[in-house]
């Protein structure tokens, strides 16, 4: 045989045998165990829903500044509309003017305008997605309230301001004016005729506190309560949840493993999930995103949460619950928030409540009084300083049926509540409208 034919064959058999080889690649299932059947990883938890930024980072009032007349309202539907609006207009030249405003309050109320607050800083890159922001533009900075002039400057040019009342920061964009313009004709013409915003009056204006100037009907509600599944949660919080013992203790069950410790207490309707061995807290920029992340990897918005505020130096960060028509929800022992605090790497404290509203089951109505006449009963109280005033506004007080059965009622009361030196409290009762029993 000759050498060039010996050569041929032997090329087509390895082209051959290549061609097999290639195919019983393609074509191998391996014979694993499932998963699932070898009990070797945790199944995916979810105990709610999971929700972007900007469905739980929202404003919660809204206020148009009119000369002496100031409108407001806190209805969702209204704040949610006008935050579509925003995001729509195109925003560019982003400059600090600061050091151009004196005082934060009557730059506000000085000038027609529209003033959208949120219940504590925002960090504005972390916003950007939500209005559409031009990501190359954005200078790092906080707001807290975004100002719309509504006398745009030319025909050309409307204002848009960025504001951080605790930082004494002011940012300034342009959008274009027929946007102001036309939201105006839209929205603004016949506010007076919208009932769902109320007259305000500030206290004065070199301050923030706006007060409601006529009495109002608050609906009054009553839930059933649903409870969150304690084994979904450990699954869902524990890295190996086959490793975690469970123990009773006097108030509920604590489960831990080597380094962590989840407590339910019966009484309070409150979790606590604690790392106890952690790393130094070091600060984090994207403190918020990762919260809510956080929250989201396990489907743990239960109910209306929203962002309420965080405190970047000491990593921590609250969210509250808040009823469907935009006002906040206020309970004994955080039975109404989600507390969360971080270290360098992980989360260090989850508190949260373990109760879920559930079907309502009654609505009544209530009056309050007004916010003015509030503020009267606030100034005779013993030691009250109006210098430590912050806001005043309607909540709901949220209280709980004694009794641990599955499905005890949720009483949702509407009161008046004031922000006093960092602090939430409770007006009166006898202010409320019920026994008086000072301030709580």
């Amino acid at each position: 045989m000759k050498y060039e034919t010996i050569k041929s064959i032997v090329l087509l058999i390895l082209v051959i045998f290549s061609i097999l080889l290639t195919y019983l690649l393609w074509t191998y299932q391996p014979n694993y165990d499932t998963l699932k059947e070898s009990g070797k990883t945790v199944e995916e938890v979810s105990l709610g829903e999971t929700k972007e930024l900007k469905n739980i980072v929202r404003p919660e009032r809204l206020f148009l500044h009119q000369g002496d007349k100031h409108f407001g309202t806190f209805d969702s539907f209204e704040i949610e509309q006008m935050m579509k609006e925003l995001s729509l207009w195109g925003f560019s030249e982003f400059e600090d003017i600061s050091e151009m405003v004196r005082n934060i309050p009557s730059f506000i109320y000085d000038k027609n305008s529209l003033e959208i607050i949120f219940p504590d800083i925002v960090p504005l890159k972390v916003y950007r997605s939500a209005l559409q922001l031009p990501s190359n533009e954005i200078p790092k900075s906080n707001f807290d309230r975004i100002v719309i002039d509504l006398e745009p400057e030319t025909r050309e040019g409307g204002v848009v301001y960025f504001i951080s009342s605790k930082e004494h920061k002011v940012l300034r964009a342009r959008v274009s004016a027929s946007f102001i313009t036309n939201y105006k004709e839209r929205y603004l013409s016949n506010i007076s005729e919208n009932e769902k915003y109320a007259l305000f009056e500030p206290i004065n204006r070199e301050s923030f506190p706006m007060l409601r100037k006529e009495p109002v009907k608050m609906a009054l509600y009553k839930h059933i309560s649903e409870k969150l599944p304690t084994d979904k949660l450990r699954d869902a919080l524990f890295s190996d949840p086959n490793l975690v013992s469970k123990n009773y203790s006097s108030f509920g069950e604590e489960y831990t493993d080597t380094t962590t410790l989840m407590s339910v207490n019966y009484g309070t309707n409150t979790i606590r999930y604690i790392k106890t061995e952690t790393d130094a807290t070091s600060k984090s920029e994207n403190l918020l995103e990762r919260s809510i992340e956080f929250v989201n990897s396990h489907g743990g918005w239960t109910d209306n949460y929203r962002y309420v505020g965080m405190d970047e130096s000491e990593q921590f960060i609250l969210f509250r619950l808040y009823d469907l028509n935009g006002y906040p929800i206020f309970g004994d022992n955080g039975v109404s928030e989600i507390l969360q605090i971080w270290n360098a790497s992980e989360i260090n404290k989850y508190y949260r409540s373990n109760l879920v509203l559930g079907s309502r089951v009654e609505a009544t109505e209530i009056n309050l009084p007004s916010g003015i006449a509030v503020l009267e009963e606030l100034k005779k109280t013993e030691d009250f300083n109006l210098d430590f005033l912050q806001d005043i506004t309607i909540g709901y007080h949220m209280t709980k049926d004694t009794g641990d059965t599955q499905n005890s009622l949720i009483h949702l009361e509407p009161s008046w509540y004031y922000k006093y030196n960092d602090e939430w409290k409770r007006v009166s009762s006898s202010v409320n409208g019920g026994e008086k029993h000072g301030l709580e």
